[in-house]
C-alpha cells in the first residue's frame, strides 16, 4: 500500500512542477502580482474615487519603481512600506505651504483615507517619527491581507491548469491507483524512483521552489513507466468508451486538478515523509 502511495505522490509532484511553471510566466507575463498590489492601493487611496490614486501612480518615484524610464509598461510587483509612505506624503502634500504632513491631513477633502490617516496621527500622539512608522504599519497589513487573496486567487487558476493538464495527457488519478494496486511491480519501481528524486533534490544546493532541475529529475525518473500507469493517449480508444467510463475518467482527472493545485512543495514534503517511511520500515525488517 506505501509504494502505492508513493507512486501517486510521485505523479502529483510532477505534473504540479509543470503547472507551477506554467503559473509564474503567466504570472509574470501578465503582471498578476502588480495588478493586485493596485488593485490593494487603490482601495486604501481611492475610496471615494478622490483621483488620489492616479496621482500615486504617476509620481515619479513610483514611475521608477515600474521601470517606466526604461520603456515597461506594467505596473512594479512589489513596494517597500518607506516607499508607500514617501509617494503618499509626497502626493498629498503637493501643492500645499508648509512641511507639516499634519496640516496638509488636515486640509484633504473627506474620504476615508483622510479619517484613516487622522486616527493614525491620533494612534501617534502626534508624534512625526511614530505617525510615519503608524502609516508604514498600516500598509503592511493591507498588503498581507492582498498577499492572501493573490495567493487564492492563484490557487483557482492552478485548479483550472491542473484540470487542463490532466486532461491533456489523460493524468487520470484512479486509474493510476488502479494500476499500481494490480501491478505490485510497477509500484516498487516507482518507489525505488522517487527515492533517487528524493535524493537528488536534498543533494542540490536550491530548495525546492520552482526548480527546472527538479522537474527534469522527476521526469526522467517516471518517463518509462508513464505507460505502465496509464498515463497518455496512446493505449486509449475513445470511440469504445461508455459514458460510465468517461465519468470515471472525468473525475480521476477532477482528483488529479485538485492535487496539483496543492503545489508542488506540498507534494515534495509528502514525497520526502513517504520514502523515509518505506527505507524505515525496510530497515526494521531487515534487523528482524
Amino acid at each position: 500500500m506505501l509504494n502505492i502511495v508513493v507512486g501517486l505522490v510521485l505523479v502529483f509532484l510532477l505534473y504540479s512542477l509543470f503547472a507551477t511553471t506554467i503559473l509564474e510566466l503567466l504570472a509574470s507575463f501578465l503582471a498578476f502580482r502588480g495588478k493586485n498590489l493596485e488593485k490593494a492601493l487603490r482601495n486604501m487611496l481611492d475610496g471615494d474615487n478622490t483621483g488620489l490614486f492616479q496621482e500615486f501612480k504617476e509620481s515619479p518615484m513610483y514611475q521608477q519603481l515600474a521601470g517606466r524610464f526604461i520603456g515597461k509598461s506594467s505596473p512594479p510587483s512589489y513596494l517597500t512600506s518607506e516607499k508607500f509612505r514617501s509617494i503618499l506624503f509626497h502626493v498629498i502634500g503637493k501643492n500645499q505651504d508648509g512641511n507639516e504632513v499634519e496640516n496638509w491631513i488636515d486640509r484633504m477633502p473627506d474620504s476615508p483615507l483622510k479619517s484613516v490617516l487622522q486616527q493614525l496621527k491620533e494612534d501617534a500622539q502626534h508624534d512625526k517619527e511614530a505617525f510615519k512608522q503608524k502609516v508604514e504599519l498600516w500598509f503592511n497589513d493591507v498588503m498581507d491581507r492582498a498577499s492572501g487573496w493573490y495567493k487564492r486567487q492563484m490557487q483557482r487558476i492552478l485548479i483550472v491548469l491542473g484540470l487542463g493538464i490532466a486532461i491533456s495527457f489523460n493524468v487520470d488519478s484512479l486509474q493510476i491507483y488502479g494500476q499500481l494496486s494490480r501491478d505490485p511491480e510497477t509500484a516498487n519501481k516507482i518507489a525505488l524512483e522517487a527515492a533517487k528524486v528524493v535524493e537528488g533534490q536534498e543533494a542540490a544546493d536550491e530548495p525546492l521552489a520552482m526548480k527546472k532541475e527538479l522537474y527534469e529529475l522527476v521526469n526522467a525518473n517516471l518517463e518509462e513507466l508513464k505507460s505502465p500507469l496509464g498515463i497518455g493517449w496512446a493505449h486509449v480508444t475513445p470511440a469504445t468508451m461508455t459514458w460510465q467510463g468517461w465519468l470515471h475518467k472525468a473525475f480521476g482527472w477532477l482528483v488529479t486538478a485538485i492535487a496539483i493545485s496543492l503545489g508542488a512543495p506540498f507534494w515534495f514534503d509528502m514525497l520526502r515523509k513517504m520514502v523515509n517511511i518505506r527505507s524505515s520500515g525496510k530497515a526494521v525488517d531487515g534487523n528482524g
